[in-house]
């Protein structure tokens, strides 16, 4: 139900009250949610969590958040007070991060280019259907160094299969792009595109970041399986998820640069 919380407030290495952070979409914690929801549990990250399918309530919005993810959560479910709240507190130093999705960004019917979220996104939604679904694959390629990177195993990276088209703000840093792999006459390539996937940029003093792929199948591909240990994990009334260790520690550290 709304307001569903994975329990008592995490404390850092330091005895400091973690950082709690504010999840909604993903459909719910038995469906896609499991996913990401399960790797913040797994990483001792706090979070209250909203289902794609309840409305975000201004009560909500006005917890006391580090960080607010929008992941497949469709607009029409955030009333204009409350995405005017949610506006000004990332102006006042919440993190805000977009993930990727059919009701992400643009997606399939235009879900957040008209709202004041696209104010605070450091990409341009399109303003028609965004989603290419790409069965080939794509290959995360890094453009700038970033802490959210640091030390991945991007020389042997993994496939995803999707993602939404945007573009990046001119204030902001494009870290990762996407390149497709393209199969012709027996022979595979990788195309040399410049598709945005990871961008960062500041909303006034908070941090804000969009991923135009997925964390969850199908557009996720290969990213859920990168890594060669297995790690399973699993949120508060959520499934259980099996995945890549590298995998966990990309939103790990995706995490920790939004909380620090």
């Amino acid at each position: 139900g709304a307001g569903l919380s994975t329990g008592a407030q995490s404390l850092g290495p330091d005895g400091v009250r973690m950082k709690k952070v504010l999840y909604m979409g993903d459909d719910s914690l038995t469906g896609a949610a499991a996913y990401l929801g399960g790797v913040l549990t797994h990483n001792g990250i706090d979070f209250d969590y909203v289902p794609s399918a309840e409305t975000l309530s201004a009560e909500k919005i006005s917890g006391e958040y580090g960080l607010i993810i929008i992941s497949d959560y469709p607009a029409k479910n955030i009333p204009e007070n409350a995405a005017n709240i949610l506006c000004k507190k990332v102006e006042a130093g919440c993190g805000f991060l977009m993930i990727g999705g059919w009701a992400s960004f643009y997606g399939l019917k235009g879900e957040y280019h008209n709202t004041p979220i696209a104010e605070i996104l450091p990409v341009d939604c399109m303003t028609v259907d965004d989603r290419d679904n790409y069965c080939h694959g794509l290959i995360p390629t890094i453009v700038n160094d970033h802490a959210i990177i640091k030390d991945l195993p991007f020389n042997e990276p993994p496939v995803v299969c999707g993602y939404n088209k945007v573009s990046p703000k001119k204030s902001s840093l494009v870290v990762l792009t996407l390149q497709k792999i393209v199969h012709k006459d027996g022979m595979i390539r990788v195309h040399k595109d410049d598709i945005p996937y990871l961008v960062t940029g500041l909303y006034g003093k908070g941090k804000t970041g969009a991923i135009t792929c997925d964390f969850a199948p199908h557009w996720v591909g290969g990213l859920v399986d990168w890594g060669k240990k297995r790690v399973k994990a699993q949120a508060k009334n959520g499934n259980e998820i099996e995945v890549g260790d590298v995998y966990v520690q990309f939103i790990k550290q995706i995490m920790d640069w939004f909380l620090a």
